[in-house]
């Protein structure tokens, strides 16, 4: 049987409404991440430090998990874009593993239209076998029944592919 793990950071909620939605429409774990010091999500100041981190390719140190994502088949990986990025906690998280050879497939949420911080998503993650990936523009805010259905297409998608 496939392993599937669904890693994921959300500050303001879009990116868990995604990862949710995704695990409760195929057999995955899930893993949140949580930096040990997070940014408040209802303070102004959360875009600028979001920002910031994530141009400077900050690496926030993360709460501890119990899970190997090398020991799964598929890593599902999502991510809010800050500063046209991936977020400071995910770029955490990908120092931490090699996942060279490793199937991986990307999603992200955003405001505006996410090309270029999944262009920089796949750099970083380019000795991955990226088999899918996908954005959501402010899923919670936006059509949340189509992109919680989008969401659950294209995780389906993915799964089989694996």
């Amino acid at each position: 049987m496939t392993k599937i793990l669904i890693v994921y950071y959300s500050l303001t909620g879009n990116t868990q409404f995604i990862a949710e939605a995704m695990r409760d429409s195929i057999e995955a774990d899930i893993l949140e991440l949580k930096p040990i010091k997070e940014l408040k999500a209802d303070s102004g100041s959360r875009i600028i430090l979001g920002g910031f981190q994530s141009t400077t390719k900050k690496k926030p140190e993360l709460m501890d998990f119990d899970i190997n994502p090398l020991e799964y088949d598929l890593i599902i990986l999502g991510t809010p874009v800050w500063a046209w990025n991936i977020s400071a906690p995910m770029r955490s998280f990908l120092s931490m593993f090699d996942l060279t050879g490793r199937k991986v497939a990307l999603w992200m949420c955003h405001g505006g239209d996410g090309i270029k911080a999944m262009g920089r998503f796949k750099e970083i993650l380019e000795s991955a076998n990226i088999v899918e990936s996908i954005s959501f523009q402010e899923p919670l805010k936006k059509e949340s029944d189509e992109n919680k259905e989008k969401a659950i297409a294209w995780a389906k998608e993915v799964a089989i592919k694996v």
